[in-house]
């Protein structure tokens, strides 16, 4: 496959998706996506000929590092990526990156739906970096390598199955939320398990941490690291799930109804589900929507 980008070893794969109006409208899609191996001749960035060229600098950019290295900067700051690692930021901000020898990665542009709020909403939550390990990786370069594989064999993925993919791989950048997540030994795990067994009991936070013998600190980072909420937001999510079921399916009353999911009083119970639900515990009995 012909590549005229400087650097760009010919065993490189490159391929283009253009989207229907119906994806623009509904779906996420690719627009590009290649698996690179190149030298340290080469360099791109959001001045280069190519991404001035078309939408490709409208879009959002992801590598998936698997040899070498790459030098990135954004916002005159020198990041290195290497192996492991994935690469995410906006192309419509001033980027360049160059490569090292031996580097091979696998890259894909894509747009749609509410990517941008995907973006922003993974970079906080690696502390604003555009470099960084996820727990998916291996499972993010398979996603990849299956669009590719698509192209090369001129069987691409439906639109809709790109979607689909693509908001897997959202999900595993934003949500460490694998297969580890559920593993026995895991504390995450074991918390949501307490959690789950004492929900409509007295618990804290701190009481859920001491459970797994973290911090209570750590405990609540790593806890939304790996679910996107935090423990306290858990319990009250979970706790109203049951609170409309006991107004669907019982006669109790709504104090009746308090007590019995861990709320101390009527009051309380009655602010956190109009908050969380948008109308009071009587209405949604009256029209359990």
């Amino acid at each position: 496959m012909l590549i005229p980008e400087p650097g760009v070893h010919q065993t490189s794969e490159r391929y283009y998706f253009t989207p229907s109006a119906l994806a623009q409208e509904l779906f996420y899609y690719p627009t590009r996506c290649g698996h690179y191996f190149c030298t340290n001749a080469y360099s791109f960035g959001s001045q280069s000929d190519i991404a001035l060229q078309g939408d490709h600098n409208r879009n959002i950019m992801l590598f998936a590092v698997q040899d070498g290295a790459l030098e990135l900067e954004f916002d005159n700051k020198i990041t290195i990526a290497g192996s492991g690692q994935v690469v995410l930021f906006d192309c419509r901000e001033p980027y360049r990156y160059r490569g090292s020898d031996g580097l091979e990665f696998t890259w894909l542009l894509f747009n749609g739906l509410n990517a941008r709020d995907f973006y922003r909403r993974i970079l906080q939550a690696h502390g604003d970096r555009h470099v960084f390990a996820p727990a998916a990786y291996s499972e993010i370069v398979l996603a990849l390598g299956s669009l590719l594989s698509g192209c090369a064999s001129g069987e691409r993925l439906s639109e809709a199955a790109c979607s689909q993919l693509l908001h897997r791989v959202l999900c595993q950048l934003l949500l460490e939320d694998t297969g580890t997540v559920r593993g026995a030994d895991n504390s995450i795990a074991q918390a949501i398990r307490y959690m789950n067994a004492h929900l409509f009991e007295q618990l804290s936070v701190s009481m859920v941490a001491e459970a797994v013998s973290l911090s209570p600190s750590h405990f609540s980072r790593q806890f939304k690291r790996h679910t996107g909420y935090s423990p306290y937001e858990y319990i009250v999510l979970r706790r109203l799930d049951r609170a409309k079921y006991l107004l669907t399916s019982t006669t109790l009353t709504v104090k009746e109804i308090a007590y019995h999911i861990g709320y101390n009083s009527e009051e309380n119970f009655i602010h956190s589900f109009q908050k969380n639900v948008g109308i009071s515990p009587s209405l949604f009995r009256k029209y359990p929507i």
